[in-house]
């Protein structure tokens, strides 16, 4: 019988199909599968065995928190600048996703009690001081009519961009991080605005963690200053029921971390949005082109908020008790000749009384109310 050559051939192709599918096939899941094991198989075992760790190791080396000195004390007290745990902002593996703990800062071991003037203060006051913020504190730069004073400021400036973003330019030429230009530079004063770029942040312990990393670092580079922690600005009205991320609803909840972050560090939180808002606790129309940034108009009432809220050191406590600074509970007495509607000074505003003393003593870190 004679061979069937056409068949014979289509056979042999067939299976030569088959063979070379077949083989494509096996090596499109090899490759598949290494590539989800080089992907994922290393990021879970870098979570599962170092998680724990690198939290320890950031605390450690970075913030200081649990760490002591070679002497066996800690090295996170008032007035000592241990400025080779500082630096760099916090950092956690890009997989893990923050949801539990806040990596304290140290509490201070030296209480300060302060005095608040009730005298408003000119603009020589605040030719010592330093003012370190994004861009709404560059626009108060600009507009406010303080002359000749000093600020590490600029757009898009954030706690975590303070650490990496060159914005100052040194007497010598160098543009460096604000961070370093602390380590070079000291002032008497320093005022602290932050949080407008930080209202997109998810987690609100992550943002309290990070902006008391600044704070602490701050004091630990400046342990002289006297240290200003204004709070969150409001957003107008008409920008904050359209805007996902910048709404007053963020502001406010921000606003009461930053002042436990006082509280705790010690340090002189100031009501600025007081100042600032309308009866609905906005920022007003009239105020601000984009709804975020105040005008010269309004940068004036800032600065005379900030006039008429200043500080001293009038007391040095040393020890005690965990360094948390407790809300002020007492009622000041109140002078039957004064007038009954005048402000109490502790809330930041100026008193209507016809005659005033020249400074009050608060209660450790004044918070204005």
């Amino acid at each position: 019988m004679p061979l069937n050559y056409r068949r014979n051939y289509k056979t042999m192709m067939l299976k030569r199909r088959i063979i070379t599918i077949s083989v494509v096939a096996t090596l499109f899941l090899l490759i598949s599968g290494t590539i989800i094991y080089i992907k994922y198989g290393k990021q879970n075992n870098s979570r599962h065995s170092s998680g724990a760790d690198d939290r320890v190791a950031v605390e450690d080396t970075e913030t200081g928190n649990t760490s002591t000195d070679g002497d066996g004390t800690h090295s996170g007290g008032v007035g000592r600048a241990d400025t080779d745990k500082l630096g760099l902002a916090l950092k956690r593996p890009l997989t893990h996703i923050y949801t539990i703990g806040i990596a304290k800062m140290p509490t201070p071991d030296v209480n300060l009690e302060y005095t608040r003037s009730t005298q408003a203060v000119d603009d020589s006051y605040f030719e010592d001081a330093l003012f370190i913020g994004d861009s709404r504190t560059e626009g108060f730069m600009m507009y406010s009519s303080l002359q000749n004073i000093h600020a590490y400021c600029s757009k898009g400036l954030s706690i975590t961009k303070i650490y990496e973003d060159e914005i100052v330019t040194l007497e010598d030429g160098r543009t460096v991080t604000v961070m370093d230009a602390l380590r070079e530079q000291h002032y008497n004063k320093i005022y602290i605005m932050f949080g407008v770029n930080e209202l997109g942040w998810p987690f609100d312990d992550l943002f309290e963690e990070q902006y008391a990393k600044v704070v602490y670092d701050i004091k630990q580079l400046q342990p002289d200053a006297l240290i200003y922690v204004e709070n969150i600005i409001p957003i107008s009205a008409e920008r904050s029921a359209s805007d996902e991320i910048y709404n007053n609803t963020n502001v406010y909840r921000f606003n009461a971390i930053i002042e436990k972050i006082c509280r705790d560090q010690n340090v002189i939180y100031l009501d600025v949005a007081s100042a600032l808002a309308d009866e609905s606790g906005a920022l007003p129309p009239g105020a601000s082109v984009d709804g975020i940034h105040c005008n010269g108009e309004y940068c004036d009432k800032w600065l005379d908020y900030l006039k008429k809220n200043t500080y001293t050191v009038s007391a040095v406590k040393v020890g005690g008790a965990d360094g948390n600074i407790p809300e002020r509970t007492d009622t000041p007495e109140t002078d039957p000749t004064e007038d009954p509607n005048a402000s109490d000074p502790l809330n930041g505003e100026e008193s209507s009384g016809s005659e005033m003393d020249t400074s009050e003593t608060t209660s450790k870190a004044p918070v204005s109310e």
